[in-house]
């Protein structure tokens, strides 16, 4: 790929969500739109292998996307609490449990001023937390703000941590990891 198409490539991801927002009265449909456009980004660029949007009667849009390990993830998006959560991201996982509690260790240092910009949660923007239920953690991002350009780059982010959380759980519980999605050892 050359410079040019490189560079219109890039400009053209945040231009798509700027357009959304243009005319946005922050209507739950605006930044139902926004997250979806992020996420069929990733779709388009082959990084999911689908995704589909369901928009609820509350308000709330639910996207369905096959991501790594061929594994189906859900993400449902809350403008009413200005939330993005990736629901039983980890099965498995009891509340309290050492693995729980370095995985919320792993999301706070996400918020550290010695993480790079591009991979930092920066705290007055957004907040990061692992959520553990029967069993499950789901991965729970919420917003300072309540606009659709938050929750674009928010839908980014949660995707970004979601990977860099399965690179750790790839490092510090290969077990884990290789009994949970059938992955190699190596």
């Amino acid at each position: 790929m050359d410079k040019q198409s490189s560079a219109a490539a890039q400009s053209a991801r945040p231009r798509v969500t700027r357009d959304l927002c243009l005319d946005q009265n922050t209507a739950a449909t605006d930044v139902l739109d926004a997250v979806d456009a992020v996420l069929n980004n990733y779709a388009t660029r082959g990084v999911f292998q689908y995704n589909r949007m369901k928009r609820r009667k509350n308000g709330t849009g639910e996207y369905n996307f096959g991501w790594l390990y061929g594994q189906p993830f859900t993400l449902t998006c809350d403008p009413r609490h200005k939330r993005l959560l990736l629901i039983d991201l980890l099965p498995g996982v009891q509340r309290d449990s050492l693995m729980h509690k370095q995985v919320k260790a792993f999301l706070k240092g996400r918020a550290g001023a010695g993480v790079p910009e591009h991979r930092r949660v920066d705290p007055q923007r957004m907040t990061a937390l692992a959520r553990a239920r029967d069993g499950l953690v789901s991965l729970e991002l919420t917003l300072a703000q309540a606009d659709c350009e938050a929750y674009a780059l928010g839908a980014r982010k949660i995707i970004n941590l979601a990977h860099e959380l399965f690179l750790f759980m790839n490092e510090y519980w290969a077990d884990y990891m290789w009994q949970t999605f059938r992955l190699g050892m190596e």
